[in-house]
This record gives structure tokens, sequence and C-alpha cells, in this order.
């Protein structure tokens, strides 16, 4: 007799459709056609493996008729496919946890028998005061885990063997952060508190119950092995799926109305590299160092305009947009020194496009420049569509080191740096256009060096480099930096530390040369 059994997992809920049947589970699903007759054949398969049949009992019956056995095999092949089925011991209703427990983790554990073997490994220590803690001790108590009593201290640590997790809650405010090693967990929880700079005061019983709860949840699933919280909810509360969890996700619980979502959130002491999503990190409503850029009210037409706070940025795309305006608001809380970029190499470039910048050099011919379709259309939305008496200057600097300043009325409105003269006046010319439609004063420098995400649309042959500009002026800029360098004199260009938050946020700080040193 088998020492295992085959299941199907609590969470699967299957229906009868026109054409056949529908199955779903906490995260996959999948649909069947074949005729109404499926519904049948789920009913005879269902019974069965809710109470569980040995591995080798799930397959077809040899004298099952053509038809019944095909539906048999898709419906099998399909519950294996999607991880629908688990495995648990033959003794686990009899010796395994508490039947709500084994429940849930026959819902979401690969292995419930293991993880509950997890979860009873260790005792659970509860540090704190108030509801939170209370809360937090009745939440593991019902797991079934070994919990002491609360023992008193500031906040909520939760403790079992090598994992923590600490919380916290303010009369307004919650929130619960990633579990860790220790002295990560309290840095990041101590942390967080300030950012969140909730009102004084008791929490409300709800808010405490959800904050304890919510810390429990977090701990059991670090013990027991199994998705921390974050990564399945990220699924579930989004029309649109994010590509994947919050960045070091920080659960922030609040009132009016009661609600709860996980946060990206910055560590100083466990840095990590937020990847692609630096605008959403670093302007996170209730975490980020800077505002949420938000296009707003803001003109869209025909630069795409952002606002991070009263920090303004430009691209041809909102997402450009949103990563220029938080790294110029991030700018404003880097030290004086530094030229702040979204990466190495567009903060190199801005420093050293900087540093070049007065440098002197010869006039460049207008048709070298006015033929291309970009520089020519981000031109006439200076000259045109706003109107302004403006002028280009564009001056070779050297071998393939061009740069454009556009002037309105003696003022300068916007300069660049590039490899050749279109891309110099069309960033230039981008810029300006940007500055006369967000109704800013301060000159705007744009440059190739910015990261830009790569074009969603297919590479079909109406399409030219105009359409996608300014994706792939990067690929030049390892040698424009060379040239940049050459000119400027300078070897080494020195890095300015930005602080733990901002160097988490995969922001980079470069000084601004001096020439000829």
């Amino acid at each position: 007799m088998s020492d295992e059994l085959l299941r199907l997992r609590p969470i699967v809920h299957a229906s009868p459709t026109d054409t056949g049947l529908h199955v779903r589970g906490w995260s996959a699903s999948f649909s069947v056609a074949g005729g109404k007759g499926l519904w049948t054949v789920w009913q005879r398969l269902a019974g069965p493996l809710t109470a569980g049949v040995p591995p080798e009992q799930l397959a077809v019956p040899d004298q099952a008729p053509p038809a019944v056995a095909a539906a048999l095999r898709l419906v099998i092949d399909q519950l294996h496919e999607h991880d629908l089925l688990v495995r648990v011991p033959a003794s686990w209703d009899a010796q395994g946890p508490p039947g709500h427990v084994a429940r849930w983790l026959e819902s979401v554990a690969p292995r419930p028998a293991r993880a509950w073997e997890l979860m009873r490994a260790d005792a659970v220590a509860v540090v704190g005061s108030g509801a939170v803690a209370a809360a937090a001790h009745r939440a593991l108590t019902a797991t079934g885990l070994a919990v002491g009593p609360v023992e008193p201290g500031p906040g909520l640590v939760l403790v079992s063997g090598g994992h923590v997790v600490a919380a916290g809650c303010a009369a307004d405010v919650g929130f619960v952060v990633a579990p860790g090693a220790r002295g990560d967990v309290l840095a990041d929880a101590e942390a967080v508190a300030r950012r969140l700079d909730g009102q004084a005061g008791e929490p409300p019983e709800v808010l405490a119950a959800l904050v304890g709860s919510a810390a429990a949840h977090r701990l059991v699933c670090a013990v027991a092995g199994l998705p921390d919280p974050a990564h399945e909810v990220a699924d579930l509360w989004h029309d649109t799926p994010p590509a994947g969890p919050p960045h070091q996700p920080v659960l922030v619980a609040r009132l009016d109305p009661l609600r709860a979502e996980y946060h990206p959130w910055l560590s100083a002491v466990r840095p990590a590299p937020p990847g692609g999503r630096t605008a959403d990190v670093l302007g996170d409503p209730e975490l980020g160092p800077v505002p949420a850029p938000e296009t707003g009210d803001l003109p869209q037409v025909p630069v795409k305009l952002a606002a991070s706070g009263d920090a303004v940025g430009y691209g041809t795309t909102r997402d450009s947009a949103r990563l220029d305006a938080v790294v110029r608001a991030a700018h404003r809380l880097a030290p004086d020194t530094a030229v702040v970029g979204a990466d190495a190499v567009h903060a190199l470039g801005l420093a050293l496009r900087t540093a070049v910048r007065v440098l002197p050099g010869t006039p460049v011919e207008p048709g070298e420049w006015e033929s291309d379709p970009t520089a020519r259309r981000w031109w006439k939305a200076v000259v045109l569509r706003f109107a302004l008496p403006a002028e280009v200057e564009v001056t070779r600097l050297g071998d393939g080191v061009v740069r454009a300043v556009v002037r309105s009325g003696g003022e300068e409105l916007s300069w660049a740096v590039e490899a050749s003269a279109a891309d110099a006046v069309a960033f230039a010319a981008l810029a300006a256009a940007g500055r006369a439609q967000a109704g800013v004063g301060e000159p705007v420098l744009l440059c190739g060096a910015f990261p830009v995400e790569e074009p969603t649309v297919a590479d079909v042959p109406w399409t030219d480099r105009a359409w996608y500009w300014p994706y792939g002026v990067r690929e030049a800029e390892e040698g424009l930096q060379a040239r940049l360098r050459e000119l400027a004199g300078v070897a080494e260009v020195k890095r300015v530390a930005l602080g733990p938050v901002l160097h988490a946020a995969g922001l980079v700080g470069f000084a601004v040369p001096e020439v000829g040193r």
C-alpha cells in the first residue's frame, strides 16, 4: 500500500461551461473543450482526488471508452501541468496538523508535510506590546506553532530559528517589513517607521489585528519555506499585473478605508538593484524618497512630461518622462558636488558633457542636421508649435563630438552634446520644447546616455530610426564618452557617494571633472 496520497489542492474549483470545463486554482487555471460530458468526467474524478488516491492509481482505466479515456488523460495532464495536485503522507489526516492548517498547506505548499515539519522545528518568540502583539500571538497559535508568552518590547518582533519579522503600528498606519536577519530587519523597521511618520497613540483594534496577523503570516511563510505573501498578491490586486512582486516589499496598512498593500522599499542595509522599476521604487507614494512621478494635468503633446514634486521630467514616452522626473528629484537629495544619473553610464555621460560644455569649437553647417527627420521634428516643435523666436548654435568640439545650444531672446533654453549634429540638435530641441510645454525656467539637458526602454512596437518595414528615437542612441555612448574624456583631458572621473537610499535605487553620482585635470 502506498505511503503517499495524491490530492486535489483544496483551493481548486471547477465550473461547467457550454463547451466543457473550466478549472481554477490560486494562481493558475485551464479550460477544456469537448462537450458537456466533460463535467460528468470531472465529477467522477474530483471525488476520489479530494479524499486522496495513491499516485499509481491516478491512471486511465483500460476498459474506458476511447472518448472518456482521452478526456480523463487530458484533465489529469492539465492538473499536473498547472500544479493543482499535491502529495501528502497517507497518515496526514490522522497525524498531521490541525485540519484548517492542513488544508492551507495543501493549497499553497509544494510539499505540505515538509512545510509542517519546518514550522514545528523551532518555537516562536513574540516581542512587543498591546493589541498588535496580541494579534500576532493569536494568529501564530492558531497555526499550531509552539509560541511562547509575549515578551515586552517596542514595536513587534517575531523570531523563529533564523527567521525574523518586524512590524510597527501607529494610530493611523502600520507596516510589516520583509523577513531576514535580525539586525537588517530591525534597521529596516526603524527606517520605515521614520518614513511613514505615523500619528502617535494606540492603534485601533482593527488596524492592530491586520498588522499583527500579517506579520505572523510573513513569518510562517518564511519558516515553512513558502513564497513570501508579497509574491502572491502582485498578480491579484492589479487589473494589469506588474512584472513581479514589489521591490523589497513592505506591507503598509491604513484606515479610512481599511486597506493594506505591499510597497517597494529601498533598504539601506539590504541593498538590491530595483531593475527596470526605478521610477516606481523611488517615487512610491508611501515609501519612496521622492514624490511619485505623475503626469497629472501636464500636457503630453508633443513632449511627454511627468512631475515628481516640482521636478519636471521630459521624454518621448511616459516611462522615460517618469524616470527622468524622479532622477531630477533625487538629484536634489544628493551632495551639491554630484551629477546624478539613472545608472553609471547616464551619470558619467552627464558629468563629461557638463565638463566640455564650455569648450570652443567650429560651427557646423545647418545642412548636416536639417535633413534628419528627428532633429527637424523637434526643431519644428520649438519654432512652429510653440512659436518661439529661437535659434540653435551647433558647434563641433572635436571628432565625433557636437554641441547644440538653443536660445531665445538671448536666453539659453537647453543644450546637448552628442556624437552627431542631428542627435545634438534633436536632444536640445526636445528639451527646449519640453521646457516651453511645461512652463519651467531653468535650462534643460537631455542626452543619449539616458537609459531608454526597449520599444514595444514590432520592427516592421514602415518604421525607421526616427520612429524609435532616442532608443539606440545609447549604443554609441561608450565611444562618445572616450572622446569626451580626451577632450576634457581627464583619465578618471570621481564618483560621489549619494547615500545608502539613492545607492540602493541604482542611482549613481559623479563629480564634474575640471577640464585639463
